[in-house]
């Protein structure tokens, strides 16, 4: 079935992290016969893997602005039967059937961790935009459930669609390394749990490792650092800002434990990509993580700083521990894949454009 799929590209401007990857992998594997039809408000510079779409720049000085007075007129514009909200809001006079993706409702629930334009962006939309896409896609379990329970969605418009891991992360060979790291890759941000990881590694006894963070920042940001300046200026802390895909993999493959310690998350990528890689992992027990990384990670409860400096230190000195969490991690990330979730998104584009009534 030929189906002209337009996609709301907000999230692929600028660097590519979180809701743009997931965007990104699902729009290169979607099989409709026709190029996707990815819409945004500026341009955006990161096409790898996106060769196959269509790319439609209608300028607008705000995103949101963009979502709810232009893309209504591009997807009639353009013809498209169906779109996609890869960050589950929907623009309210939207004329053409929509699937959105929820990833978590931490805007509503923890307000407090997030900047006043997300939550008013996000916060305003939501619920009308549940209630008017056709199909919801959601990223876990508890996502699902947060939607049922905030929202009173029915059970049966809700479908899991999850993060993948892809192909590009892979082991590159002995993980042995002259001078061993512990590494975080996200947004820098006080939800992700990064005055925790800080703290927990200030405390980690006898000779510490270096600490890779990589990362855009996020707000809140520079009060945190300034406390570790000195180990930053040092080179004990090394932050790396946003990296690429090349550099991620290369960290991932070489760091002696990779630590995720988020308050919250609707589902938690980034462990699985470095899973994926064959680095032992340590996170917190934030939402959804405990379901997306199994028995694979030593998790510790979120916000638990001693918890943390344990759980790291046991990792680095107990070459056991980190092996067996190595193998773990390899099986869990086959669990995971970008194509599956491709093939989930495509039936719902296809039930949404199709109609209520059809069979």
């Amino acid at each position: 079935m030929k189906l002209r799929v337009a996609i709301d590209g907000r999230a692929l401007v600028g660097n590519r992290t979180g809701i743009g990857v997931h965007a990104a992998e699902i729009t290169s594997r979607l099989g409709f016969g026709t190029r996707p039809l990815i819409a945004s408000h500026a341009e955006i510079a990161d096409r790898e893997g996106l060769e196959s779409c269509r790319f439609v720049v209608d300028r607008a000085p705000n995103g949101v602005v963009w979502q709810q007075l232009v893309l209504p007129r591009v997807v009639v514009r353009e013809e498209c039967d169906v779109l996609w909200g890869p960050h589950a809001t929907l623009p309210m006079s939207l004329s053409i059937p929509a699937v959105v993706s929820v990833h978590d409702l931490t805007s509503i629930t923890m307000p407090h961790r997030h900047r006043l334009r997300t939550i008013l962006s996000f916060n305003t939309f939501i619920r009308a935009s549940l209630e008017k896409a056709a199909k919801i896609a959601a990223v876990s379990r508890l996502a699902a459930d947060e939607v049922i329970r905030g929202f009173g969605i029915a059970p049966s418009k809700i479908e899991i669609v999850p993060n993948g891991v892809s192909e590009f992360f892979t082991p590159g060979g002995p993980r042995a390394s002259a001078e061993p790291f512990v590494l975080y890759t996200g947004t820098l941000e006080p939800r992700k749990g990064l005055g925790e990881l800080l703290a927990a590694w200030s405390a980690l006894p006898g000779k510490k490792p270096q600490l890779v963070l990589a990362g855009d920042p996020g707000w809140g940001t520079s009060p945190l650092l300034r406390r570790h300046r000195g180990a930053i200026a040092a080179g004990a802390i090394d932050v790396l800002g946003f990296v690429t895909r090349e550099k991620l993999r290369e960290l991932y493959r070489s760091c002696a434990v990779f630590v995720y310690p988020s308050h919250f998350e609707g589902f938690g990528l980034p462990p699985l990509e470095a899973m994926a890689c064959g680095a032992p992992v340590v996170a917190a027990r934030g939402g959804a993580i405990p379901d997306t990384l199994g028995d694979a990670a030593l998790l510790v409860a979120a916000g638990d700083t001693d918890a943390l400096r344990a759980a790291i230190a046991r990792v680095l000195s107990d070459t056991m521990l980190a092996r067996d969490l190595t193998g773990r991690g390899r099986a869990r990330v086959s669990l995971f894949r970008w194509d599956s979730s491709a093939e989930r998104m495509a039936e719902l584009l296809r039930a949404a454009a199709a109609g209520p009534g059809a069979h």
